[in-house]
């Protein structure tokens, strides 16, 4: 065997090598989703036969039928809040990344050190401190409690000021030449600049909250106050678990997450390209 065919068969075997490997994990991360599209079409009794059919026997579309009733309201309450959250925190985002990535004033990179910091605290811990700041406000079992506690984020705000370190310092210095003030570069400028920056923003947020089962199920108690999340648990009691609903529920529970990430997908790529986000 040549040298010029050892090389040959050792590239193939490395790329055969390679698709087994991306087929298995791609297996891997869509048989979930495969289980939950067939099993939203059976009833219970079904759910649970082994060995599983994927196609199911008799395909019913009873536990869509259940959810007629409150889920359209939960779906709306997701909706409303995700789209609210997701807006205010790119207001407070972008504001936060200029400030710390275009201004100069004193101390500026330890408030941002501290800021990010804040990453590393998990919400479980502050949680009791942040209900007793929210009900002391009057805001128990209210939308505004989850718009509240969810306005600000330190990842968001470090990602853009990421990118917004990557525009050259000479367009806001030119633009100061030209008279215009800060809130000029911001909107006229930056923003623009960063579309991006911003749909990956938009992507990771509203993945985030459209699927938020935490916070909603500390802070919300009325039944018409309910998220999709947290609706989910209507199905769920001390004896028994009505899979069938559930899994209908989370088929639909997907198809917004889908919607954005495709829209927005071109800018997404481009933002953690420019950010270095790495995972």
């Amino acid at each position: 065997m040549t040298l010029y065919s050892k090389k040959t068969f050792g590239y193939y075997s490395y790329v055969i090598l390679r698709m087994l490997l991306l087929l298995l994990m791609s297996f891997l991360i869509f048989a979930p989703l495969v289980v939950m599209l067939s099993s939203a079409f059976k009833i219970d009794s079904q759910i649970y036969d082994f060995p599983m059919r994927v196609i199911p026997k008799t395909p019913t579309l009873e536990n869509f039928s259940q959810l007629a009733n409150r889920f359209p309201l939960y779906a709306w309450n997701s909706i409303k809040l995700t789209f609210i959250i997701v807006i205010v925190q790119l207001l407070t985002a972008t504001t936060g990344a200029y400030a710390f990535s275009k201004l100069q004033w004193k101390g500026r990179d330890l408030v941002f050190m501290f800021y990010v910091a804040s990453i590393m605290i998990p919400i479980h811990s502050i949680i009791i401190p942040q209900f007793l700041i929210v009900r002391n406000l009057g805001l128990y079992n209210t939308h505004m409690a989850l718009i509240l506690t969810g306005a600000f984020t330190a990842f968001g705000t470090f990602l853009i000021k990421q990118y917004f370190m990557t525009i050259p310092d000479s367009y806001t210095e030119a633009a100061h030449i030209d008279g215009a003030n800060d809130f000029i570069i911001f909107f006229k400028i930056m923003l623009p600049l960063a579309k991006p920056v911003f749909a990956t923003q938009v992507i990771l947020a509203f993945r985030y909250f459209w699927n938020d089962f935490f916070s909603p199920l500390i802070y919300i108690t009325s039944q018409h106050l309910k998220t999709l999340p947290l609706g989910m648990s209507d199905f769920t009691n001390e004896f028994y678990t009505y899979k069938g609903p559930q899994m209908a529920a989370s088929l639909i529970s997907i198809i917004p997450v889908m919607i954005i990430f495709l829209a927005a997908q071109k800018y997404f790529v481009q933002g953690v390209a420019a950010t270095g986000l790495k995972g």
